[in-house]
C-alpha cells in the first residue's frame, strides 16, 4: 500500500498534492510553508504562507510590497500540532535563524519531516534543533561532505572575540563579514555583549529588534556610518570589503562554513578564518539522519549527490532529490 503523502521535487520548490502544499517554493502558488526568511527560501508569493510568527515578521520587513499579493499569513507555533487538508502540521526549531523551523506533516499515521536549512548543534541566536522521528525526510545539505567540520558555539565565540581584542590592540579595525540575516546578528551579539563597540551594516541593523524580541541583546550597537569611530568592530556585507580595506588599517575575519575549506584563505582574501555555520557540518547531517530513524531520505541542494552516496553505503535508502551542486544565495554563514 502507497504511503499516504506523496512528494513532488522541482526547481520551482517541494509539492505535496494530497494536501495541497508546497514547500519553500520559489514561485507564486496557493498555499506554502516557509521554513526561514532567507531568500533562496521565502522568495515565493503564496496566497496563503505559513510559518512561524518570526520568519513571517521577518518576510513581511524584508519584502512588504508581498502583502499586496500574499492574502493570508498564518503562524505556526513550535510543537503545536494545526490541521490541514486532512493532515497535522508540526512546526519544530531547526536552530538555523530566529524564526527556522522544520515541519512534520502526518497523515494516517506517516511522518514526513521537511527540514529546510537546519543546524543539529546549539547556535549561537537560535533555538537549538529538535529531532523529529519520521517515516521520511528531507534534508539540505549544504555542507554534506566529510570535509566540512565546524567549530562550536563557545569556541567560535572565543575566537571572534579574540580576533576583535587582538585587533583592536593593535589600533586596526576589525571587519566581520556577514550576510544580512542571520551571521550578521550572531557575530554583532557575541561583540557586543562582550562590551567591544561595534557597528553594523544597516542592511544588518534593521532586523536587530525581531532578534532583540527573541531575547538576544546587542549593547551600543550602530548602524555603520562613515563617520563611525575607528575603535569600533565592523560587521558589514561581503560587498563593503573592498571600500574598508582602502583606508589602509583593517583586518577582516572570515567567520563562514566556507572558511573550512582548505583554500578559503585566498578565496576570502581574509586574515582570519573561523569555520563556524549556521547549517550544520558532515557529522551534524549525519547524526541528524541517524536521530529521525527515518526509512528514506531525500536530499536537496548543496552536496546532495554526494551525500546521498555516502548514506546508500552506510545502508540508508537515500536519493538526491534535487540533483544538483548549488551555493545557496543566502544563509550559508
Amino acid at each position: 500500500m502507497p504511503p499516504p503523502l506523496s512528494i513532488r521535487f522541482s526547481p520551482e520548490g517541494i509539492y505535496l498534492p494530497e494536501i495541497d502544499l508546497w514547500l519553500d517554493p520559489r514561485r507564486p502558488v496557493a498555499h506554502a510553508w516557509f521554513s526561514h526568511a532567507h531568500s533562496d527560501h521565502a522568495s515565493g508569493r503564496p496566497t496563503l504562507v505559513l510559518a512561524t510568527e518570526r520568519t513571517l515578521e521577518l518576510y513581511r520587513l524584508r519584502w512588504p510590497e508581498s502583502t499586496d499579493v500574499v492574502q493570508t499569513l498564518e503562524p505556526l507555533r513550535f510543537g503545536v500540532p494545526v490541521e490541514w487538508k486532512g493532515a497535522t502540521l508540526t512546526a519544530w526549531p531547526a536552530g538555523h535563524i530566529v524564526g527556522a523551523a522544520q515541519l512534520c506533516i502526518e497523515a494516517d499515521g506517516y511522518r514526513v519531516v521537511y527540514t529546510g536549512d537546519i543546524k543539529l548543534n546549539p547556535p549561537i541566536c537560535g533555538i537549538t534543533t529538535t529531532v523529529v522521528q519520521c517515516n521520511r525526510l528531507i534534508v539540505e545539505s549544504t555542507f554534506g561532505l566529510p570535509i566540512y567540520h565546524f567549530l562550536d558555539q563557545t569556541e567560535a565565540r572565543r575566537r571572534i572575540l579574540q580576533f576583535a581584542q587582538e585587533t583592536l590592540a593593535e589600533s586596526a579595525t576589525p571587519v566581520f563579514l556577514g550576510y544580512p540575516l542571520g551571521r550578521g546578528q550572531e557575530i554583532a551579539h557575541v561583540l557586543a555583549t562582550a562590551g567591544i563597540p561595534t557597528s553594523v551594516h544597516g542592511a544588518m541593523h534593521k532586523f536587530l529588534p525581531i532578534y532583540e524580541a527573541e531575547g538576544y541583546a546587542f549593547p551600543g550597537v550602530e548602524a555603520y556610518s562613515a563617520k563611525n569611530g575607528r575603535e569600533r568592530a565592523l560587521v558589514v556585507v561581503p560587498g563593503m570589503r573592498d571600500y574598508l580595506e582602502a583606508r589602509g588599517d583593517v583586518r577582516v575575519a572570515y567567520v563562514s562554513g566556507w572558511a573550512a575549506l582548505a583554500n578559503a584563505r585566498t578565496r576570502a582574501n581574509a586574515h582570519e578564518l573561523i569555520p563556524y555555520s549556521d547549517h550544520a557540518d558532515f557529522s551534524e547531517l549525519l547524526d541528524l539522519v541517524a536521530g529521525t530513524g527515518a526509512e528514506q531520505v531525500d536530499i536537496v541542494h548543496g552536496y546532495a549527490e554526494p551525500l546521498a552516496r555516502i548514506l546508500r553505503d552506510r545502508g540508508y535508502n537515500a536519493q538526491a532529490a534535487i540533483a544538483q551542486m548549488e551555493r545557496l544565495e543566502e544563509g550559508e554563514a
